[in-house]
């Protein structure tokens, strides 16, 4: 008898511990849940920092650019030692949903003794109707690498050397065929992803864009 009353003790005091220890597991599902959905994490993307995601309000950061550089299309222009000019500007024929691709043609001389990275994203925006920005677009990149045989798209981020210069094709951008007109920003950040107190701007018009048709600069 004494036996059977020290197993039926055993066997609820397991049954306790089993219920608290899946109490304790729901618990931190639970806590970890609420931490990840958080939308308070969100940072406008191509202005702060350099995720992946475009912004979702699609206007410049106000606390950004606070030296503006304007120049001309194949004028240069410099800041943070840092030089650029906009060489030209390419865009396809309409490629889904009514919109287009863009491309930018540039040169970044760095004048410090250290390579740095740059990325379209953190770097570059198109500035049109006011305040509404176009940030560059991962699918561009694809679309350019299989359709446009005759440029050479760069990587991206692509490094920009020590005393030396970054040339070539970069940053794809969707927008609407509408779209002839708009702002061409660059921040020159240099190491330093988050320093955007200085922007360079040049403006584009219709007559400053060049067409690619089957890959071919018109």
């Amino acid at each position: 008898m004494k036996s059977s009353k020290i197993s039926a003790l055993i066997f609820c005091a397991a049954m306790a511990l089993s219920a608290v220890s899946c109490e304790k597991k729901d618990s931190k599902s639970s806590d970890s849940g609420s931490k990840s959905s958080g939308s308070g994490d969100y940072v406008n993307p191509g202005f702060d920092d350099t995720t992946k995601e475009k912004p979702q309000d699609n206007t410049l950061n106000p606390n950004n650019g606070e030296n503006k550089i304007s120049a001309g299309l194949k004028e240069e222009a410099g800041a943070n030692d840092t030089l650029f000019k906009l060489n030209s500007v390419v865009e396809t024929d309409v490629i889904d949903n009514g919109n287009k691709y863009v491309y930018l043609n540039v040169d970044i001389s760095n004048n410090t003794d250290e390579d740095y990275n740059l990325s379209c994203l953190n770097n570059f925006y198109l500035l049109h109707d006011e305040n509404v920005i176009e940030t560059s677009d991962l699918i561009t990149m694809f679309y350019a690498k299989n359709n446009l045989q005759n440029i050479t798209i760069n990587q991206d981020p692509f490094i920009v050397p020590a005393n030396g210069t970054f040339s070539g094709f970069l940053c794809g951008f969707e927008v609407p065929e509408s779209l002839n007109e708009f702002t061409v920003g660059f921040y020159p950040t240099q190491n330093d992803a988050l320093n955007k107190s200085s922007v360079i701007e040049v403006k584009i018009t219709k007559d400053d864009i060049q067409n690619i048709s089957n890959g071919m600069i018109s």
